[in-house]
């Protein structure tokens, strides 16, 4: 077992590249259009369950990792805490998430911080949510801390890539400049994890539809046709009668409450 001083110096530098590769900008660009037409029907799922999820618990104080899903999860959704704070270790992602204000009633405040290493007191927060986060951190570390800030009966609410479905996968590999050096998307054991520490229900998504989508937006322009919406139904499908394959679908969904 590495020395604790090992370990701390091996996050220093992996916390390190992650901020330079986001402070550089990933490129995105091409990843996102190749499966354009794979993620359009489970977005909207996504955003109405997680409304769904939140609206549940009325949160007055919420945590976003990261800095750029709040529009979603709660904007749409009608949901104003009345406390949102949104962190993220890159000035240059704050950015990003700073301009998504508008009008609305949505103030969120903007912190540069370390997930690792919340500046929070503990049982603050009804909820805790973010997208592609938890995949680019030391998972015991983030989940340690998000167990922390959050009250006993609070929510951890997190959308992340999962590492086992073939097509997904090649797509990754493809796309190297899109994503950073350290990050990697769950699996098994990842999902486990999260598991020990929290009472979890796991929402997957994209099976079918990752091939099937693939081949879609070479034929339709229109990413909800015809046949994403029969590989969205084949998903559903297959995700209620056979669940284990959950973990071969290409995102999830993953919402949790702390274990006593």
């Amino acid at each position: 077992m590495p020395d604790v001083s090992v370990r701390n110096a091996e996050l220093s530098e992996r916390v390190k590249r992650e901020k330079e590769s986001y402070d550089t900008g990933l490129r995105r660009g091409r990843y996102n259009d190749v499966l354009s037409h794979t993620d359009r029907l489970y977005l909207d799922k996504r955003f109405r369950l997680a409304g769904e999820l939140v609206r549940a618990r009325s949160p007055e104080t919420v945590l976003e990792l990261g800095c750029k899903t709040w529009p979603q999860f709660l904007g749409r959704n009608g949901i104003v805490p009345r406390e949102l704070t949104c962190i993220n270790i890159s000035q240059a992602e704050l950015d990003e998430g700073k301009a998504m204000v508008g009008p609305g009633s949505l103030r969120p405040r903007f912190l540069v911080m370390d997930a690792h290493a919340l500046e929070f007191p503990d049982r603050h927060f009804d909820l805790v949510f973010g997208s592609g986060i938890l995949h680019h951190l030391d998972l015991d570390l983030a989940l340690a801390e998000i167990r922390r800030v959050l009250k006993p009966d609070g929510l951890m609410l997190f959308s992340e890539p999962l590492d086992n479905n073939p097509v997904g996968r090649l797509v990754r590999r493809l796309t190297p400049h899109a994503r950073t050096a350290d990050e990697r998307p769950l699996r098994h054991a990842e999902l486990a994890r999260i598991a020990r520490d929290f009472d979890c229900t796991f929402h997957f998504e994209q099976l079918v539809t990752v091939p099937v989508g693939l081949v879609s937006r070479f034929l339709l322009e229109n990413p909800v046709n015809p046949l994403t919406k029969a590989a969205f139904a084949l998903d559903e499908l297959v995700r209620v009668r056979l669940p284990f394959l959950g973990p071969y679908f290409r995102h999830v969904l993953i919402a949790g409450r702390p274990k006593p």
